[in-house]
């Protein structure tokens, strides 16, 4: 099945004209044909009429004065032919020669063509016509030659038929031109819809044909929808943060009251609750923000955003003395939402330089699609709590005790854009964790 639509086009429209252009080929063969066989058939109808004017009738037979006669019946297999019927006696021209033209006798009135082989073979467009003379009746009989006709014809023909393939050619050339310009502004959408998907720009042009700007329209204007559900869903989850924050420190706050402290035991439960409610909350928030492959126009550039990212880090972990190397790959971007991507490398070289004693390394690679990889030169994991991190479904911040809250929101903004994580063991000593995106 032909999916493309120029395609459909251009072989709809080539066979139309091949067959349009074949149609009147046959229809000028058959034209060219009959109307020079009429040509010749009225010129043999005026022969026999001068025929019946010098014809004589006697008691002897029928007679034709020669002197009268067109040369052309004189000269032996000349290719012009006739013979004359009455009743039971017949005449014939001296360009017959010794053979003989068999014809039926008509009626008085009756016309007659045909085309039957005359003298060596000629081929002989026969006219026959009946008529009355004296009260006789007479049928008279004139032949020509026609090959010459077919010879003409066929030359003819010949040239025609190379005409018409250079016209069908020029004719599907043009309309291949034709079709192509006039789909060239939804060239133009796909390619802007590529570079949406890149995220260098952020809507579509609406100055395309009028059949495809209700399309375009719409499409910008679910793009502007999503955009504004993404930017509220955040808002609400911001602000649901903020008033949860309050009623929590609350109740860490009544714990520590100091009628709880005769019970160490209730006390000790009841901050380890509420401290996992507070994970439990900030990871659900962190999941509902994420924007995942729904927003088009987003571009994250790694070597425009990483310098700044790096400098907290080392800021933040100057007093370990952390040396955080990194290496990107030129042109190194991806069509992502800022904020998922900072949270998923700062979760990363967070935990990178919690874990590490000295050195981190950062490696982002175009493969193609984008292999981020972060490594540490900390204790790192055995080998079993490094397969259960990479076992699909694992909730990673009950798999590895240290590794907490950061790695489950790192796989939850890897789910959302359907690539990759393992993890593995660093040339460094430490773990390694390699993300890959299309």
């Amino acid at each position: 099945m032909i999916r493309s639509l120029q395609s459909r086009l251009s072989i709809g429209l080539t066979i139309s004209i091949v067959a349009l252009l074949f149609a009147l080929w046959l229809a000028v063969s058959f034209t060219i044909r009959h109307v020079a066989e009429d040509f010749v058939a009225a010129r043999l109808q005026h022969d026999a009429e001068d025929l019946l004017s010098i014809l004589q009738i006697t008691d002897d037979g029928i007679v034709v004065d020669h002197n009268r006669i067109s040369s052309v019946y004189l000269h032996p297999f000349s290719g012009h032919y006739y013979r004359i019927q009455h009743a039971d006696k017949s005449l014939r021209s001296r360009s017959l020669w010794d053979e003989v033209i068999t014809t039926p006798q008509l009626g008085v009135g009756e016309i007659r063509e045909d085309h039957i082989s005359g003298p060596q073979q000629q081929p002989l467009l026969l006219w026959q016509g009946g008529y009355q003379k004296r009260g006789r009746e007479i049928t008279i009989s004139v032949a020509e030659d026609v090959s010459h006709i077919d010879e003409d014809t066929i030359e003819f023909m010949q040239w025609y038929s190379a005409a018409t393939l250079v016209a069908t050619i020029i004719l599907i050339i043009a309309q291949l031109v034709i079709l192509r310009r006039s789909l060239k502004p939804l060239e133009l959408v796909r390619h802007e819809i590529t570079l949406l998907e890149k995220g260098e720009t952020r809507s579509l042009s609406e100055d395309v044909p009028s059949e495809v700007r209700p399309l375009v329209s719409e499409f910008n204007r679910l793009l502007a929808v999503m955009s504004q559900r993404l930017q509220r869903s955040r808002n609400a989850t911001g602000n649901l943060a903020h008033a949860l924050k309050t009623p929590l420190a609350l109740l860490t706050r009544l714990i520590d009251n100091e009628a709880l402290t005769h019970t160490p035991q209730l006390q000790q439960e009841l901050l380890e609750s509420v401290s996992r409610i507070q994970q439990l909350m900030e990871r659900e928030l962190r999941r509902a923000q994420l924007a995942g492959k729904a927003i088009a126009g987003q571009q994250f550039d790694f070597g425009e955003e990483l310098p700044a990212l790096l400098d907290t880090l080392r800021h933040i972990y100057q007093d370990k003395g952390i040396m955080i190397d990194m290496e990107i790959s030129d042109d190194a971007h991806l069509s992502a939402d800022r904020e998922d991507l900072l949270e998923l490398l700062g979760n990363l070289l967070d935990n990178a330089c919690k874990w590490a004693t000295s050195r981190v390394r950062l490696t982002v690679a175009d493969k193609p699609g984008i292999v981020i990889c972060v490594e540490d030169d900390g204790p790192g994991c055995d080998d079993e709590s490094i397969q259960r991190l990479t076992q699909r479904g694992t909730r990673i911040d009950e798999a590895v005790d240290g590794h907490g809250l950061g790695l489950s929101i790192v796989h939850d903004i890897v789910s959302a854009y359907s690539g990759s994580l393992t993890f593995s063991r660093s040339e460094l000593g430490g773990l390694a964790v390699k993300i890959t995106m299309a």
